[in-house]
């Protein structure tokens, strides 16, 4: 057919007769009266024998709700569009969409319809994979945790509703890190495959099942879900497993620790009643394994107490002036005794029983989503008590100040604030006294936005420095590329160094790379003389530590300092 002799007529039967989505025409009362190639492909009928068949002989009675409406949506639009289940020539059923369109005469009243469609079972089919690879354990096919926790809150508000019970089972496989260690991985998936299977046949059809992480699997229960039937099932799960599973050559026993938390009597919340299922199968854990216990009392009372200190440091940080102080801990030159810098320490002065330790309290701020703003607290102390020792002239003023910051500044859609540049620029507008400390683990990875975000802070005049070597991961390569000044090696090093011959020359070795670098090496955690010693060997000449300095208050620091001027 010629491009320029072919006429639309032409065009339009060399599209119909070759196009590989299925094209019918019917009449008005939806009877064949021509099919094109790709019906015959996707149906299965030819063409020439369907003609004069009602259309609908090729679906199957079950359709959606929107199927039902294409009368209407013909006569209103003159087209509908949806998805429709039909059945080949051999029996078999498959998914189409389906788009009809009216066609009308020359008085523009419907005289047939064009319908037009494709096969989508391939399509469905991918998209169920990807489906029950996003809800389901790759390794035991067991639902996953995010589906878990689907089924868990719809549970909760069902009983809410209803008052019903609901039961949860934290079940952990006893001595499991042995075996998975010993024998490789690869026994250990073996291992998990199986007891996934067992377990899933002791439960029944309306339990969910799902693997939590590693060695842990977690069962919901919302029928029988009181203390008796929850038991029952535990009980069922524990004698499931009783069996030795054959990996390999090797018959291995398996025990479980069960820990059982109901609602609402061990938590109102899905991430409650977890903590409590948790704690409960540790005390299964303790009595010895292989048994299950419902949640303890006391053990509810520690979480009742953690989450009272999760509280406490909410107001906390909401009104930090009256919650918190800083301390200053100088860092010094191990030659020469003189003080070089000052890092400045966070103390939560808090009622709370059990308060956590200062480390502690930064990582249940992170975990609570509140240490950006208390390390900017924190930053604005320190400019503040810096601008008050220049008032009075104090030569502590004259000292940089290092602080330690989460990497979550490093991030910039980690928090709805100030890039922390652009609050620096707010609270002051000289910053060349400032050291910012990143925990190494921070930078394991090389995110671009993080050197965007050091150069700008060291064109305001901030130096930086790497927090916590030696306790952590660390991409040197990247770190060359890294406008750092310091770098501080972690006090877990330095302890016992005096005595370790393999920690000193690793602490040398570090030395040596960090000389290299061009970054400056402070050895933090020297305790004693011996430590200091040790450090000083190794070409460290600045350090930190109670030997050389305890943290102290402003005043505290001050009345210290001007006498060793």
């Amino acid at each position: 057919m010629s491009e320029h002799a072919a006429s639309p007529a032409a065009w339009s039967l060399a599209a119909f007769e070759h196009s590989h989505a299925g094209i019918v025409i019917t009449d008005p009362e939806q009877r064949i009266l021509w099919a094109n190639p790709a019906f015959e492909k996707i149906t299965g009928h030819a063409p020439h024998d369907v003609i004069g068949w009602d259309i609908h002989a090729f679906h199957h009675p079950e359709q959606d709700d929107d199927y039902h409406h294409q009368r209407h949506a013909l006569a209103q639009s003159g087209h509908w569009q949806g998805e429709v289940l039909c059945q080949r020539r051999n029996g078999e059923h498959y998914p189409e969409l389906l788009t009809i369109d009216s066609l009308y005469d020359e008085h523009h009243q419907p005289c047939g319809y064009v319908r037009i469609f494709v096969d989508i079972s391939t399509m469905k089919a991918a998209q169920s994979h990807l489906q029950l690879k996003a809800n389901h354990d790759p390794l035991t096919g067991l639902a996953n945790r995010s589906l878990f926790d689907d089924h868990l809150q719809r549970a909760l508000h069902h009983a809410q509703r209803h008052a019903d019970e609901v039961a949860l089972l934290f079940i952990d496989l006893d001595r499991f890190k042995p075996i998975n260690d010993s024998l490789g991985h690869g026994a250990g998936d073996t291992l998990l495959k199986q007891v996934a299977r067992r377990l899933s046949q002791a439960l029944r059809s309306d339990d969910v099942l799902a693997r939590f992480g590693g060695d842990e699997f977690l069962v919901l229960l919302q029928h029988e879900a009181g203390v008796d039937g929850a038991q029952t099932v535990a009980l069922r799960l524990q004698e499931a497993l009783e069996a030795p599973f054959k990996v390999g050559d090797r018959r291995l026993p398996i025990s479980a620790s069960i820990g059982i938390a109901l609602f609402p009597r061990d938590g109102d919340s899905a991430e409650e009643l977890l903590r409590s299922a948790d704690s409960a199968m540790y005390s299964a854990k303790h009595a010895g394994g292989g048994g299950h216990a419902f949640v303890d009392p006391l053990l509810s009372q520690q979480l009742q107490r953690q989450l009272a200190i999760e509280l406490a440091l909410r107001e906390a940080v909401a009104d930090p002036d009256s919650a918190f102080h800083l301390a200053y801990q100088p860092q010094c030159d191990l030659v020469s005794g003189r003080v070089i810098g000052l890092e400045a320490l966070l103390r939560w002065h808090s009622t709370q029983p059990g308060q956590p330790s200062p480390r502690d309290c930064i990582l249940l701020a992170r975990k609570l989503g509140l240490a950006v703003r208390l390390d900017r607290w924190v930053i604005g102390e320190v400019i503040a008590q810096r601008r008050a020792w220049q008032d009075i002239g104090s030569a502590l003023a004259e000292l940089p100040i290092a602080v330690n910051i989460v990497d979550d500044h490093l991030r910039g859609d980690a928090t709805d604030r100030l890039p922390l540049d652009h609050f620096l620029r707010q609270h002051t507008s000289d910053a060349s006294w400032l050291t910012l400390e990143i925990a190494c683990d921070s930078l394991a990875d090389e995110p671009e936005s993080t050197q965007h975000l050091f150069r700008r802070l060291q064109r305001l005049g901030v130096s930086l420095a790497l927090d916590e070597l030696g306790d952590g991961h660390v991409n040197f390569a990247y770190l060359s590329r890294l406008p750092i000044r310091q770098a501080k090696v972690n006090g877990v090093l330095i302890k016992g160094i005096a005595q370790d011959p393999r920690s000193q020359a690793l602490l040398g070795g570090i030395q040596r790379l960090l000389e290299t670098l061009g970054v400056e090496c402070i050895a933090v955690g020297v305790e004693n003389e011996e430590s200091a010693s040790a450090v000083r060997h190794q070409g460290i000449h600045l350090a930190q530590g109670n030997h050389l300095a305890k943290p102290m208050a402003a005043d505290e620091l001050s009345a210290w300092y001007n006498p060793r001027r």
